[in-house]
């Protein structure tokens, strides 16, 4: 997409903050890619391109609420750290950084979205692949060799654009486990990812990226509060609904894209 620019802002009005910390919550765990929608947000908003810093605080508001609707599981699997459960989401975390890594190094102009458009394009394919695919027999034991490849398809979302969600449950789905059992593990794997560039991003520039705490502060509640309403719709929806909506919402959302681009120029 053009038109997308790069600079950074350091001074944030606490509406806007709360709107950006309301996308980023949702669109963390609905299918529709959380970085992509933010990169939109911020531009229509007219407030640049959003700091590392501030995503970092977004994030630590999702990782409260993914932990806080996945307590049991969460609990469990820090109660035993050698048992099957770690050792999946260790053996997805690993081609999760891999990948990650390697697009940040060779692709570093696509994360600031200069492939969005074509990025939601393969999102909305990938969701209906998943819908064709869906599996509704009982969960069955994941084994490591799908964790891996659930984990792969988790850094390439590094893209923005790809859905984490979306790429990981339609990996899943078309291995063939239950959407939901997918969703629970794309969840659940969410969390070393989210930790990880936590850490990394506070040791390399610290938390905010020069904006006001006020704002911060808001963008962090606004985030948890909207993650946790996002966490569990999509795991009531996939019970018994597919992803096929999402997969619309993209591909209309794309043509808008293009429009804009080329006729419309509204933002």
């Amino acid at each position: 997409m053009s038109g997308i620019t790069r600079t950074y802002i350091f001074n944030m009005t606490v509406l806007e903050a709360v709107i950006l910390g309301i996308v980023q919550g949702l669109t963390e765990f609905l299918p529709v890619s959380s970085s992509g929608h933010l990169l939109l947000a911020a531009n229509f908003l007219g407030v640049g391109q959003l700091g590392l810093g501030f995503e970092l605080v977004c994030h630590l508001g999702t990782l409260a609420a993914i932990i806080i609707v996945m307590r049991r599981e969460v609990w469990d699997i820090a109660r035993k750290p050698l048992a099957k459960p770690m050792r999946l989401i260790v053996t997805a975390s690993v081609p999760t950084a891999i990948i990650a890594g390697l697009i940040s190094v060779l692709f570093r102009d696509a994360l600031y979205g200069n492939m969005l458009v074509y990025c939601f394009i393969i999102t909305g394919i990938l969701l209906l692949c998943c819908g064709f695919a869906a599996n509704k027999t009982a969960p069955k034991p994941l084994t490591y060799p799908h964790a891996a490849i659930i984990g792969a398809a988790q850094g390439i979302a590094a893209l923005p654009g790809l859905s984490r969600s979306g790429a990981t449950i339609a990996a899943a789905t078309i291995l063939g486990y239950p959407r939901k059992q997918a969703a629970r593990f794309s969840f659940l794997i969410s969390i070393p990812v989210i930790v990880g560039s936590s850490i990394v991003e506070i040791a390399f520039n610290g938390i905010g990226g020069g904006i006001d705490a006020p704002a911060l502060i808001a963008a962090l509640i606004s985030s948890f509060i909207s993650g946790l309403v996002a966490v569990k719709f999509m795991l009531k929806l996939l019970e018994k609904h597919s992803l096929d909506g999402f997969a619309i919402y993209l591909m209309l959302l794309s043509v808008f894209m293009l429009l804009n681009d080329y006729v419309l120029h509204i933002f």
